[in-house]
């Protein structure tokens, strides 16, 4: 949270305390918290992220207190953590989000667009009228009616302006006349964009609220141009305006969109010049003198989605004549008028392009009508059709050139809602069985190749997964590896929730696609969809008594809930999950639950439950020898150790680990393991081990395209090459670093290696630099409240001060940094403080001082088993001795320093055996 957003919570939690007549002393008990603790709280003024049980508790205890009924308390306790919850949750979203530019999202532009030039006047003046005044850029809602030419010209606008909106051009189908595909949520189309912004889905929020919230403030002061086809209502697009006064919205519907702030631009039929111009472009062929073409765009209504089908006609048969299609128009628009059929024009166009097919692609047309996802390729279409897939394609392909399917990316067609209608129709007069038949043998296509590509991104196989036998005989798309798999289901995702809702009706199938996405789901989100989909999937399990599938359900519901921060939900979901396990005798699937309910325990701060919960999934899997199962928990295991500091443990536990991995090729858990390992190894002082395991995580990261772990572990590289004097290299990699956290906007990761950034430029003499990078930490450190770091800031700030002369501002920063170290209980900063400080009194002629600082560091040092921070104590020691003339003194805490330095290959120990060798010879 930001300090605003502390405070507001704070001021919340102290009103009800007073209100309660309760001191702060008298909620230590309840909340496990010191004075100190609960005092930073009330004056939103803590460090670490603060649990939400510790809230809760803090609210029980004064509501149970107060005179209040059952109704009036449960509201209050209902606020007060609604709103700890939506301040985290947007705070969370906010501090981890980037805004990365999409890149263009627009589908291409119409090959044959014509006309429309006062319309798309009336944007480009708009535009250029709020640059000129700084104001802020109106929405653009397009209406009109069906095969008007909506979408086709807002694409061709947004292609026209792209150049103006650099930080991206995105593009949202709100399906709001899709058929089958329900109108897109704002919630969900929320969730898409940020996505496209770059927001991690454990960031997206839950809420419609707090996702609009975050929308809003990501786009601020940003130029994008955002494109909403198919909008039902002024509700669905509210939302997602981002109120930025440099973008541009494009909307388009069928109907008026009066409730929004908007310039309305009403798209009519095209006028008869433009018409005819748009029918001899799509014809692409010469027409005799006489044709009588503003004949037949009056029977096509001079609608372009009429016109372009003709058009289509026209360019793929040659031997047609404008006058064949006037007769058959003609023909065709009374009948159909007789019979009452909505959007007559394209529907008789329609029926004449549909006619004109040979009767093998009649068939395959009406067939891929039964599709129900947004768009589908040539794999998706030979299931639907039962042919090849590359005799799909070329079906795909032709029907395309036919102007009857769009070609919205490479290899992807997609059908216009209209055509899609009467596809529908076509279809209710096919046998039912017939056409359940081609239904089931394309969700069997998409079950098949889901289960395939979710067991690439696992890395491992599940042994509690039971083995399921392919229903699916046809070719399956080529996902070989991991980047492959994630990129078909991202594709695909629109598709699979599309299948999800048609065979909502069939358990079964519900259970085992969504078992099928599990994986991709976790990765992906956003939670609440994730939840959504796994609490359906709960339900058909129970509907058909099949306890295993109801348990996995269970887990991947609980594992959504934690990734979403409901860890009370998660927890009571995974104990289910548990149980449900135990009741069908799956012996396999606990440790699994186990290690959920563990991570669940260990986010809640119940360590010690958390570590008998990884404990026992190590113990389970090792008896049913299940070795990925036991480097999962050994990981576990290792990386509380870890941050525990409990490195001997967190070492022996994760090198095991790692191992196994190797030994499984299992990529994902040799990164953790790596990282984990590498962390551990650092704070150990064992730098050569350090860089070795950092470097090998930092290369699978890069592999495998796992951002964060890239910039954590670059950030780390780069410490560990500090402090081993290899500055120039420490340099290179840090500014490295520093671009992977910009492009994450992970502040807290960028003020953490500029600290390092700047000591290694100290070393190198490039102290204004240095300055400069410690000044920019700082800054950064007080903006997100990380008061660690600011005391790390401080402390090397100090030192670089305390080279330069500067020795009253270098005492103020020690004397700051002491203090944050003291307040965390930090001992180990505070050793390092001491030394540093030892060096400033040294340098001001202050010997007995300095020796007094450097022996406060040694015995924190050796406590603590320091190497690092025993050695620079050492070697103040000695100088101090050196400066008050003790040489004998000198020699031998240098020399101890020296073996230290020398033993964890640390730098320094180059100048450490220079001034050993001035000692030995004065």
């Amino acid at each position: 949270m930001t300090d605003q957003q502390k405070q507001v919570l704070g001021r919340e939690l102290a009103r009800l305390r007073e209100e309660a007549g309760l001191r702060q002393g008298d909620l230590q008990k309840p909340t496990g918290r010191s004075d100190a603790t609960l005092s930073a709280i009330e004056r939103g003024r803590w460090k670490r992220p603060v649990d939400r049980s510790v809230v809760e508790k803090y609210v029980k205890h004064c509501l149970g207190v107060m005179d209040l009924s059952k109704d009036a308390s449960d509201r209050r306790s209902a606020y007060v953590l609604g709103l700890f919850d939506a301040l985290e949750d947007l705070s969370a979203a906010t501090e981890a989000a980037v805004l990365v530019p999409p890149g263009n999202q627009l589908p291409r532009d119409t090959p044959h667009f014509t006309g429309r030039e006062h319309e798309l006047q009336l944007v480009l003046d708009g535009v250029r009228a709020a640059r000129a005044g700084g104001g802020v850029i109106a929405v653009h809602a397009v209406d009109g009616k069906p095969g008007v030419g909506k979408s086709a010209f807002v694409k061709h606008v947004g292609r026209k302006l792209s150049r103006r909106f650099p930080d991206g051009q995105l593009f949202v189908n709100l399906h709001a006349h899709s058929g089958d595909d329900r109108p897109v949520p704002p919630a969900e189309a929320l969730a898409q964009l940020l996505s496209a912004i770059g927001v991690s889905s454990q960031q997206v929020p839950n809420g419609l609220e707090e996702r609009a919230k975050l929308w809003r403030s990501l786009l601020a002061d940003r130029k994008v141009l955002l494109v909403l086809d198919n909008a039902l209502d002024d509700a669905q697009v509210r939302p997602l305006l981002p109120g930025s006064p440099s973008s541009l919205v494009l909307v388009t519907s069928r109907h008026r969109m009066i409730g929004l702030d908007a310039v309305t631009i009403a798209l009519d039929v095209l006028p008869p010049e433009d018409a005819a111009l748009m029918f001899r472009r799509t014809a692409q062929r010469p027409l005799p003198p006489g044709s009588p073409v503003a004949e037949l765009m009056e029977l096509a209504g001079r609608l372009p989605l009429a016109i372009d089908m003709l058009g289509g006609r026209m360019r793929n048969r040659k031997a047609l004549t404008v006058e064949y299609l006037v007769n058959e128009m003609r023909e065709t628009v009374n009948r159909l008028s007789v019979l009452r059929v909505r959007n007559v024009e394209v529907a008789a166009a329609f029926e004449l392009s549909y006619r004109a097919l040979p009767p093998d692609r009649q068939d395959f047309f009406t067939l891929v009508g039964l599709h129900p996802g947004p768009d589908l390729d040539a794999y998706a279409g030979a299931a639907v059709t039962t042919g090849t897939v590359r005799e799909t394609g070329r079906q795909l392909e032709a029907l395309y050139d036919d102007n009857l399917m769009d070609e919205h990316v490479l290899g992807r067609y997609e059908l216009h809602d209209l055509i899609a209608e009467y596809l529908r129709g076509l279809n209710e007069d096919r046998d039912p069985a017939l056409r359940q038949a081609a239904v089931d043998r394309l969700l069997d296509y998409f079950q098949d190749a889901t289960r395939n590509a979710d067991r690439l991104l696992r890395d491992t196989a599940d042994p509690a997964e039971p083995v399921q036998p392919a229903r699916y005989d046809g070719e399956l798309p080529p996902v070989a590896d991991r980047g492959t798999a994630l990129a078909w289901l991202t594709a695909e995702r629109g598709n699979l929730l599309a299948c999800l809702r048609t065979a909502s009706d069939s358990p079964p199938r519900v259970v085992a696609l969504t078992a099928a996405m599990a994986r991709h789901l976790r990765l992906s989100g956003p939670w609440d969809v994730a939840a959504q989909l796994h609490e359906d999937a709960v339900t058909a399990a129970r509907a058909v008594e099949d306890r295993p599938a109801e348990a996995t359900a269970l887990l991947e519901l609980g594992t959504a809930h934690r990734n979403h921060g409901d860890f009370d939900s998660a927890e009571r979901i995974t104990t289910a999950a548990l149980d449900a396990r135990t009741a069908s005798g799956d012996q396999l699937g606990w440790p699994a639950a186990l290690l959920e309910l563990g991570s669940i325990h260990f986010l809640t701060g119940r360590n010690d439950t958390a570590r008998d919960q990884f404990r026992q999934a190590l113990e389970l899997s090792r008896t049913a020898g299940d070795r990925a199962g036991v480097a999962d928990a050994m990981i576990e295991l290792g990386t509380l150790a870890y941050w525990v500091d409990d490195y001997p443990e967190a070492e022996r536990q994760l090198t095991e680990a790692l191992a196994l991995h190797e030994e499984l090729n299992s990529t994902l858990g040799r990164v953790t393991a790596l990282k984990n390992l590498g962390n551990t190894w650092y704070f150990m002082d064992r730098y050569d081990q350090a860089q070795d395991a950092l470097g090998q995580a930092r290369a699978l990261s890069r592999e495998l395209g796992i951002a964060l772990v890239e910039a954590q572990t670059t950030t780390k590289l780069g410490s560990v090459l500090r402090l081993m004097g290899r500055y120039e290299e420490s340099v290179e990699l840090l500014a490295t670093a520093r671009k992977l956290a910009a492009r994450l906007a992970d502040r807290a990761l960028e003020a953490e290696l500029l600290i390092d950034y700047g000591a290694a430029l100290h070393q190198l003499g490039k102290n204004g630099e240095a300055a400069d990078a410690f000044a920019a930490s700082l800054d950064l450190y007080r903006e997100i409240g990380e008061e660690l770091g600011m005391a790390c800031a401080l402390k090397e700030f100090a030192d670089l001060l305390t080279d330069t002369g500067r020795s009253t501002e270098a005492r103020q920063k020690l004397g700051d940094a002491s203090d944050l170290y003291r307040k965390l209980g930090d001992r180990l900063g505070l050793a390092a403080t001491e030394n540093s400080l030892g060096r400033l009194e040294l340098s001001v002629d202050r010997a007995a001082e300095s020796s007094a600082a450097h022996e406060v560091a040694l015995g924190i040092a050796r406590e603590l088993g320091s190497p690092l921070e025993e050695a620079d104590a050492l070697l103040g020691l000695g100088r101090a001795a050196a400066a008050a003339g003790d040489l004998a003194t000198a020699r031998e805490r240098v020399g101890e320093a020296l073996r230290i330095q020398r033993d964890i290959g640390a730098a320094g120990a180059t100048t450490t055996a220079t001034l050993l060798a001035e000692l030995t010879s004065a």
